[in-house]
């Protein structure tokens, strides 16, 4: 995901989850000071036996490659 325009000040890291209970794979957006305070629940089923996973990250800058 690249961000432009007046959007890229809001922007909040995506964090990808696997439910160990269901399997369902889930995204939360949440900022950086937020994450790891709250435990996370699969929105399935409810359990908090989910992992994390990794994410792809991407970042765009000013200048030009």
């Amino acid at each position: 995901m690249t961000l432009t325009g007046p959007h890229k000040e809001d922007a909040m890291p995506t964090y990808e989850y696997q439910c160990q209970s269901c399997q369902k794979e889930f995204t939360i957006i949440q900022s950086i000071s937020e994450h790891g305070k709250n435990p996370v629940q699969c929105p399935e089923c409810r359990s908090a036996k989910v992992k994390q996973l990794m994410s792809i990250f991407t970042a765009q800058t000013s200048k030009k490659s």
